[in-house]
């Protein structure tokens, strides 16, 4: 299994906090859960923090069952129309958005 996360490591813009979580739960995860090749789509948002810990405010997580799965997404018509919704999101962002894909064993 294949596992690529979204890192939205900073905070929501002044006074959209509410506005930016509704966008990545409620818009871009159920979208996500539509494209060609993904098991599963999952958002996580911190409850607690350990002192130190990075300042990730939400962790967006894919599942895929393969390497080919993941193509499939990746190059898919379904994930190049949802990017300006995903830019919509990040102009409500403070920080940055990064991706790393692992290899689950």
């Amino acid at each position: 299994m294949l596992i690529r996360t979204a890192y939205w490591v900073g905070r929501p813009a002044e006074g959209q906090d509410e506005r930016f979580r509704a966008m990545v739960a409620g818009e871009l995860v159920p979208a996500m859960r539509r494209f060609p090749g993904v098991a599963a789509v999952r958002s996580l948002w911190p409850e607690q923090r350990d002192e130190g810990a990075p300042g990730i405010h939400c962790q967006v997580v894919v599942e895929f069952a393969d390497v080919r799965a993941r193509e499939a997404m990746m190059s898919s018509a379904e994930r190049k129309s949802l990017r300006p919704r995903v830019e919509a999101a990040a102009a409500l962002f403070d920080g940055q958005l990064s991706h790393i894909d692992f290899v689950a064993e």
